[in-house]
Order: C-alpha cells, then structure tokens, then sequence
C-alpha cells in the first residue's frame, strides 16, 4: 500500500514537472516574439508565361491590318517613284541646256522644288505609316491583354508573366548592355505546359472570325 501511494506520488511529481516545463517554454516563446500558433502553408500559385511576339505574329488582326497597310504603302511608293523619275529627268535636262541660258535656270529650279516635294511627301508618307501601325499595335496589344486575362481566369492561373527564356544574347555585346539585358530577364526556365500562348492565338483568332472581341 505504501509502495502504491509513493509510485503515485512520483508519477504526480512528474506530471507536475512537464506542465511546469511547458508553461516556461510557452511563456519565453511569448517574451521573444515566437508565435506558438500553428504554421499555416501559403497556397500555391498558378503561374503561367505567354509570348507576346509569337502571339502579336499569329492574329489574324495583325495579319489583315499589316497587308492593307503594306497596299496602301506600296501605292504611295509608287508615287515617290514617279516623283523620283521626273527628277532624273529634269536633271538630265538641266545638264543638256545651253550653259547659263535662261532655260537652265528653270529647269534647275524646277529640279530643286521636285527634290524638295519629294522628300517632303517621302518623310509624310512615313510619318502616317509609323502613326497608323502605332494604332494597330495599340490595339493589337489591348485584345491581347484582354486575351490573356480570359485565358488565365478560364484555367486557374493566377500569374501569367512574358516569356523571354528563349532569348538569345547578341554575337557582340558590350558590358553596358549585358547587365540591361541581365536586370530585364524575367523568365530563365517555362516549361511548355505553363505556355498558354497557343490558347490566346486561338482565342484572339476566334474573336476576331466572329466580327469583334468578345462583349
């Protein structure tokens, strides 16, 4: 009987100790700013990567627009070059007047105002084609944005980043332009079950068969 109350004891005293030793350890936790709450894992997150150079080159948009501007380019050229033609003329004119006769001088002057009206309407002419491909490029580029949040939203990512892991670097570069080149890297590896850049090809394409961007 005595030897039973003294084991009970000792387990007591046991007991005793550890919800001691506990309390301490809780209690210097709390003194140092250690957080006893259980550690909660942060989600994963869905990251996917696009190519927006192979996305720009496969719409049919880009596509469409690109050859009405290159017509409208290629007609205007024309035009230089008919301009350009009279130029010739009028210098080969010019060379063949008698030398310091009224008919030179004219001749050389309307040689002047053609060279002047030629670069004139060549740098006007540019000016609207550099303007007028900003615009499609703009737009290009909004319905791609569009595009990509469909996409991402449709298949659960919740990061799409531009792929540039297959950039190569140039055959000469300088140190300057090696540490740009190294500071706008964004993505070194994708592998191509992340690449949803195929997916927006489509989606764009298909919105634009159906007369418009989806509403």
């Amino acid at each position: 009987m005595r030897t039973g109350t003294m084991k009970n004891a000792w387990m007591n005293g046991r007991l005793a100790m550890a919800a001691v030793v506990s309390l301490g350890l809780v209690g210097a936790a709390q003194v140092y700013g250690v957080s006893t709450a259980p550690r909660v894992q942060a989600p994963a997150t869905a990251v996917a990567v696009v190519d927006v150079a192979k996305i720009m080159g496969g719409m049919e948009l880009v596509k469409t627009e690109s050859a009405k501007l290159k017509t409208d380019f290629d007609t205007k050229q024309k035009s230089l070059n008919g301009m350009q033609d009279k130029i010739k003329s009028l210098a080969e004119q010019v060379k063949a007047a008698p030398k310091d006769s009224a008919e030179k001088r004219a001749l050389a002057f309307e040689q002047i105002k053609a060279e002047a009206e030629h670069k004139m309407t060549g740098e006007l002419f540019q000016r609207d084609l550099n303007l007028r491909q900003g615009d499609l490029y703009k737009h290009a580029y909004t319905e791609i944005k569009a595009a990509i949040d469909q996409v991402a939203k449709q298949n659960g990512y919740q990061l799409v980043l531009r792929n540039d892991a297959d950039v190569e670097l140039p055959a000469n570069i300088s140190g300057q332009d090696m540490e740009s080149f190294i500071a706008n890297q964004r993505v070194f590896y994708a592998d191509t079950s992340v690449d949803i850049t195929e997916q927006v090809v489509q989606l764009l394409n298909n919105q634009f068969k159906a007369g418009g961007k989806k509403k």
